[in-house]
């Protein structure tokens, strides 16, 4: 009797340890990427900073009232605070899948976005030219925006695109 009990206790235990063990899905945790602006979108990717986001089926977007957004709604200039799922491939740009983006829709983030979009517009020559936004910094006495860029094939150097707030053009 006590030989079944403890075989019976040793049953359950392993079918309790395996039904607790995470499924292939559950294995890849959800990891957050860097806050920065779209600055391309092509073939169901992004890039944001030096990160292409592909997206897939399981992806979602949501703005910052918690509305469902799709691919087609998302344009470049956005400001985004991603998630990913898996690993990061190591490459120049750096390529993951998207899990979950948030587009921030706050009336500064609005203003970055417009700040960026002239920015981009400005130093594209053609339309193969990929830019990256390494950082958005606002100087509240000038009303100017200092956003400094990378252009994606001379990852050499970077360079900063001064855009005023009060004019919505750019200064250089």
């Amino acid at each position: 009797m006590k030989r079944k009990l403890i075989n019976l206790l040793c049953l359950f235990v392993m079918i309790v340890l395996v039904g607790c063990h995470p499924s292939d899905t559950q294995k890849e945790r959800i990891e957050k990427g860097d806050t920065g602006f779209i600055t391309d979108l092509d073939d169901k990717r992004l890039l944001i900073k030096s990160t292409y986001y592909k997206m897939t089926k399981e992806t979602l977007i949501q703005d910052l009232k918690g509305r469902e957004l799709s691919y087609g709604d998302l344009e470049i200039g956005m400001k985004v605070k991603p998630w990913y799922i898996g690993e990061i491939k190591e490459s120049f740009p750096a390529k993951t899948k998207a899990k979950f983006l948030l587009v921030l829709t706050d009336a500064q983030s609005i203003a970055e976005q417009e700040a960026v979009k002239k920015a981009i517009n400005h130093v594209t020559e053609a339309a193969s030219q990929r830019f990256m936004v390494l950082y958005v910094l606002y100087e509240a006495k000038e009303k100017v925006y200092n956003i400094e860029m990378m252009n994606r094939s001379n990852t050499d150097t970077s360079f900063t695109v001064m855009v005023d707030e009060r004019k919505n053009e750019v200064l250089y």
